[in-house]
């Protein structure tokens, strides 16, 4: 594996797999108006050039991942030597045919974003947007039987009325949807609450995992070896069930010896799990 990524093709293909999550998560920019920015400093000259002359499709994560990667900021709880010499991990691998060393990257990307997000993140107040998609799915999804409680001050109203209801979600998604961008915009600002929200180990792992298996699924050669119907391979699972215990994410020794019923149990448990409204003190927002 090479010391060093470069802003270059060799890099870039390196980090394939990496541009491929960032594709599935990555939030639509054009309705950011300025992104929430946490670092507290200006790119140099230096850096301005180098992402000038980064080839075609280099993505934002990859450049940020690249300078990371570099640095030495990424974990050193596990390593590339005991990664390679995990004889069960490699045989997985080579059983769902993916690139070893761009899968290495991957693995570093994945735990440094769910890293950087849940762990060392900034919790942010829904958007004036997001407060109108969650009301507008909330009346899509309880019928008639949404009740509104509205207070400013002493004063109080309840709307109970489902023609009422119905005519409020129809103008707000109506009003969304004849919207210009810059309305838009302008509705999707973020601000930052008070304090930030660290989940627990076991939500955490979850969205880990599910990480990998969302990137599996856009491997056709992994999805043509599972069984008909099914979401994932035993193998699939295997994996990473053992990247759990393998990045130190889990002492428990039921990853080290995988069962696939053992990681189906988590994704089951936080399925529709409530993640805080966490950004990532690095990467850009995701916003799955």
């Amino acid at each position: 594996m090479i010391d060093k990524l470069k802003c270059d093709i060799p890099s870039m293909k390196l980090m394939d797999y990496i541009g491929v999550v960032e594709s599935l998560y990555l939030s639509d920019p054009t309705l950011i108006d300025e992104p929430y920015h946490i670092t507290d400093r200006e790119p140099t000259e230096e850096e301005l050039e180098e992402i000038r002359n980064c080839p075609f499709g280099f993505t934002m994560c990859m450049g940020i991942f690249k300078d990371r990667y570099n640095n030495g900021a990424i974990t050193n709880r596990f390593t590339y030597k005991d990664y390679i010499k995990h004889q069960e991990i490699q045989e997985l691998i080579k059983h769902l045919e993916l690139d070893v060393d761009k899968f290495w990257l991957l693995i570093l990307f994945i735990f440094d974003y769910c890293t950087s997000r849940f762990y060392q993140g900034i919790t942010m107040k829904l958007t004036p947007l997001e407060q109108l998609t969650h009301l507008l799915e909330l009346i899509s999804l309880s019928g008639d039987e949404t009740t509104f409680n509205i207070k400013s001050g002493k004063l109080k109203l309840e709307i109970d009325n489902a023609d009422t209801i119905n005519f409020m979600a129809e103008a707000i998604a109506k009003h969304l949807n004849e919207s210009d961008i810059q309305t838009l915009r302008s509705l999707n600002g973020k601000e930052r609450e008070d304090e930030s929200i660290i989940i627990k180990e076991s939500p955490f792992i979850a969205y880990f995992a599910n990480m990998f298996l969302r990137f599996f699924s856009t491997q056709p050669y992994i999805r043509d070896k599972r069984k008909a119907g099914a979401n994932h391979s035993k193998k699939e699972m295997e994996l990473v069930s053992l990247l759990v215990y393998f990045t130190k994410l889990s002492k428990n020794e039921s990853w080290f010896c995988p069962e696939e019923k053992y990681l189906k149990a988590y994704l089951k448990q936080y399925k529709g799990y409530k993640y805080p409204n966490n950004i990532s003190n690095v990467y850009p927002e995701f916003y799955y």
